[in-house]
């Protein structure tokens, strides 16, 4: 356990000062966004199906 933690830390202090180009953040961020709004939109439809079959019983 240790020694993964150990490792998780080597990476993440490798992963901070490495440059990362603005254009590569805005694309990250961008992804991360529609990710989430897709997650969002799922559960929206889930929840509504839910209700309707609920409401057909």
């Amino acid at each position: 356990m240790e020694k993964v933690q150990h490792m998780t830390r080597a990476a993440i202090r490798r992963a901070s000062t490495m440059e990362v180009p603005q254009q590569a953040k805005q694309n990250m961020q961008e992804l991360f966004v529609n990710f989430c709004l897709i997650l969002i939109c799922l559960l929206l439809i889930y929840i509504i199906v839910l209700l309707i079959s609920f409401h057909g019983m």
